[in-house]
């Protein structure tokens, strides 16, 4: 199998490749997992940044508009008087 990984220079990513799945992270080699990074985006501190913004994945993207909804429910329920 393979998995892609991507090429950084100075924290920035320069390409993406096609590795074998048993290719090994170095500072200039990181997988970025499920999360769809291309190049131009960042890497600091263990996570990937696009115009400062954290890349999450689809599943994190989704939970995190889940998390925004049910707040945005809890609000309209309060203003209008409904008992959760």
């Amino acid at each position: 199998m393979a998995k892609t990984m991507a090429a950084l220079e100075n924290g920035v990513v320069v390409n993406m490749i096609w590795c074998s799945d048993a290719q090994e992270e170095t500072d200039a080699m990181k997988s970025p997992g499920e999360r769809p990074v291309g190049i131009g985006d960042t890497y600091a501190d263990g996570k990937w940044y696009r115009e400062g913004m954290e890349i999450l994945t689809p599943l994190e993207e989704a939970q995190k508009k889940n998390a925004e909804y049910e707040a945005a429910l809890r609000e309209i329920e309060e203003a209008l008087g409904v008992e959760a």
